[in-house]
């Protein structure tokens, strides 16, 4: 798969993933800072931005981990701290559990562990909104017709907050109106029938964090997470942000994940240097560390 990716900076590797229906440019402000100490490779998934729809008639999330795999390859990348937002949260589960030896860390992002992860998201996967409904629902809306139903029972559930500010909302419209009209259901696919994976399998430190106004579901499989990690695990929770918290507080985001990268020799924490905004008036919350 011919993916189109942008590589800045040099230094250890640090691979940005973005969430489903948008795409790199999500990841805007972490490029522009973390190219001091990375060498920040961010990578439009297939079917999304600037990377060409595919033939397969189903997407998967090893899918797009093996894209990403055999980019590494092309590239002479052997290991790679990966940062990945909703989507690229399960994405880097995916390659964590797959290839631990190919992982230096992982940020998890408003991350998901399952859909399945308890017994009411097992019956809403199965019998209220199961795969072939999904697959019949999106196989017959257009991106416009997807965009307008999408942000409406977002809002209706969840409120603007989920959706982040204006700037972010106006990133996530304008990413997701390039998506092709038949790649919406085979991305779908992909969220749908997302499983456990074991990241038990490596000692690589694991980050995660949410945004204060994510829903209720994220929080949740974001602690999940945490206790599974046990010890090698930090969860953090970002004040007045939505689901793409990077976004919406890329200056308290950073700062996070400078710091962890610091405490955990990812980067030189003799060059390590970090200038926040003082206009940022948001706070984070320190769990489980």
């Amino acid at each position: 798969m011919n993916l189109h990716y942008k590589i800045s900076g040099s230094g250890p590797v640090l691979l940005l993933i973005h969430g489903a229906y948008i795409n790199s440019e999500i990841w805007h402000y972490q490029e522009i800072y973390f190219k001091q100490y990375f060498r920040v490779l961010s990578v439009d998934l297939r079917g999304h931005g600037r990377t060409p729809q595919s033939e397969l008639q189903e997407y998967k999330v090893d899918t797009f981990g093996e894209d990403l795999l055999h980019l590494m390859d092309e590239l002479g990348i052997e290991k790679v701290c990966v940062c990945g937002l909703s989507l690229g949260a399960m994405i880097a589960q995916y390659l964590a559990s797959s290839y631990p030896s190919r992982i230096q860390g992982i940020v998890l992002v408003g991350a998901t562990a399952s859909l399945r992860l308890n017994v009411t998201e097992r019956i809403i996967t199965t019998l209220i909104f199961p795969k072939w409904i999904a697959m019949r629902l999106f196989g017959r809306l257009t991106t416009k017709e997807f965009m307008k139903i999408s942000f409406f029972l977002t809002w209706f559930m969840l409120g603007n907050k989920w959706l982040g500010n204006s700037s972010t909302r106006e990133k996530i419209r304008s990413s997701i109106a390039q998506v092709p009209r038949s790649e919406l259901k085979k991305i779908y696919n992909a969220v749908h029938t997302f499983r456990l994976q074991d990241l038990q399998k490596g000692d690589f430190p694991v980050l995660i964090i949410s945004g204060e106004n994510d829903s209720p579901v994220i929080h949740r499989h974001s602690e999940y997470l945490k206790r599974k990690v046990g010890s090698r695990g930090s969860h953090f929770k970002i004040e007045s942000a939505g689901h793409a918290c990077n976004h919406d507080q890329p200056f308290v985001f950073n700062q996070i994940l400078h710091d962890w990268f610091k405490d955990f020799g990812i980067i030189n924490p003799e060059e390590a240097r970090m200038v926040v905004s003082k206009s940022s008036k948001a706070n984070f919350i320190l769990k489980g560390r």
